[in-house]
């Protein structure tokens, strides 16, 4: 299982990473740092996306097998499955789509980064026609699926882009003048299709009932990291955007990959989350293994989880307001390496104050 988990969390990247490339194109020069990406890069994240997208369904195949002939069930999951089905048109549309980057040059003319921005978007439908949420309905899953993933694709890769990939911080001021209200667009669309998924799969009311399993740790622990994204995206669109603006000497390069790595460990919840049972499906005798170490208590089947302070849950509540402070104390320093750890304690401090509160 943990080979899925990780082809996840590179399928993921392999997607920020093209988006990025291509929607960065199509900002005039005068608008972003100077960014400098090669082919090879992009090749990668293609072929990328058409191996990592094949493991759900190599392992599904691997398990099949054990009954049966493997290239009769290789073809049967293939051609008879969704997420065969899926992977064979993601496949044909990579190759297509590599075959269009070699023969064109999208890095240097928009109309063919516009060209290479559809392949983008249609290999993101052809990944959530596989989802969990998806499987459940008849078209609206995936639609909240596409949306997410896309606004989270189009966010993270812009991060990428100018956090790694950026050769100065030129034009910065007239880059966060955009970005930032284009990343808040991302955000709200990432939450409200990231809801009303969650409404696909599970029934919210019972959202702290769900935490004895995988599926509910997982979903947890991915919301509690949106704090110190929405922390970091503060720092970026208006602190450092007032010391720019007053001609300090900042290199914002630093906390734009602290946000972007936060957002790549949303990406790492989000696959461990995608290959869990969801409450409907789940069984009392399969609690997670993460939640019996942190909870000692007795756990009555078919009992709602509620949530209530404790001593220790409000000693953690502090320590994680605490590490928010340290946060701050860390940007003026202009350390942004502390302030990434401090973040990933806070999420810690506040995962402790909420797992010591269940009764």
């Amino acid at each position: 299982m943990a080979v899925l988990y990780v082809t996840e969390v590179l399928l993921y990247s392999c997607f920020s990473l093209l988006m990025g490339a291509f929607c960065i194109q199509l900002v005039p020069a005068h608008k972003k740092p100077s960014v400098l990406i090669q082919e090879r890069w992009l090749y990668a994240a293609i072929a990328g996306i058409a191996l990592f997208a094949f493991t759900p369904a190599a392992v599904l195949i691997t398990e099949l097998s054990k009954e049966a002939a493997f290239l009769s069930m290789a073809q049967t999951v293939i051609f008879s499955f969704t997420i065969g089905k899926s992977w064979a048109f993601t496949f044909i549309v990579a190759v297509f789509f590599a075959l269009y980057l070699f023969t064109f040059p999208v890095l240097s003319d928009k109309r063919f980064t516009i060209g290479a921005l559809f392949f983008t978007i249609v290999l993101i439908l052809s990944i959530a026609w596989s989802s969990h949420a998806a499987s459940l309905t008849d078209w609206s899953g995936f639609l909240y699926h596409a949306v997410h993933f896309a606004a989270v694709s189009i966010w993270v890769g812009v991060l990428l882009m100018t956090g790694w990939f950026s050769k100065n911080y030129a034009n910065w001021l007239a880059f966060l003048k955009w970005f930032s209200p284009a990343a808040m667009i991302c955000f709200v669309l990432t939450a409200l299709s990231g809801f009303f998924m969650m409404e696909i799969i599970m029934d919210v009311k019972e959202y702290a009932s769900s935490w004895p399993i995988n599926y509910g740790q997982s979903l947890l622990i991915k919301h509690l990291f949106v704090l110190p994204v929405l922390l970091f995206a503060f720092i970026n669109g208006q602190l450092v955007k007032r010391k720019l603006q007053k001609q300090e000497d900042i290199d914002p390069k630093p906390w734009i990959k602290a946000e972007s790595l936060i957002l790549l460990l949303i990406f790492a919840a989000t696959a461990f989350l995608g290959q869990q049972d969801p409450p409907h499906a789940w069984s009392e005798d399969r609690y997670s293994p993460l939640f019996t170490y942190f909870y000692n208590g007795p756990i009555p089947p078919a009992v709602p989880i509620h949530f209530g302070w404790s001593a220790a849950g409000i000693i953690c509540f502090f320590l994680s307001a605490f590490c928010l402070v340290l946060c701050f104390w860390a940007y003026k320093k202009r350390a942004a390496l502390v302030a990434f750890m401090m973040s990933l304690l806070l999420v810690f401090s506040l995962y402790l104050a909420l797992m010591t509160g269940i009764s």
